[in-house]
């Protein structure tokens, strides 16, 4: 854990230095390209895994129910941040 921290603030620490150089604006692309790569891989892992397909309905299950009470609850943080701090009182 401590190896992916040092490689992340180093790399802030990089870019930060190099923000101005207009060659460096150009690795946008590469960074979409790798994510792709890496997104697909991640794809191919869990599609190649027999033990992820078939309890694949269990998984789904357990996502809605997460990204359910996600969803309600972060609207139910903003109703109350409005009525706290954007509600005119009278």
């Amino acid at each position: 854990m401590f190896t992916f921290i040092l490689v992340m603030a180093s790399g802030i620490i990089i870019g930060y230095i190099l923000r101005n150089r207009s060659k460096i604006h150009k690795v946008e692309l590469l960074i979409h390209t790798t994510i792709r790569i890496m997104l697909f891989l991640l794809g191919l892992s869990i599609g190649l895994n027999k033990l992820i397909i078939s309890n694949w309905s269990y998984f789904c299950g357990q996502a809605v129910v997460i990204s359910s009470l996600s969803i309600f609850g972060s609207l139910i943080a903003s109703l109350i941040v409005y009525k706290v701090f954007f509600k005119k009182r009278m």
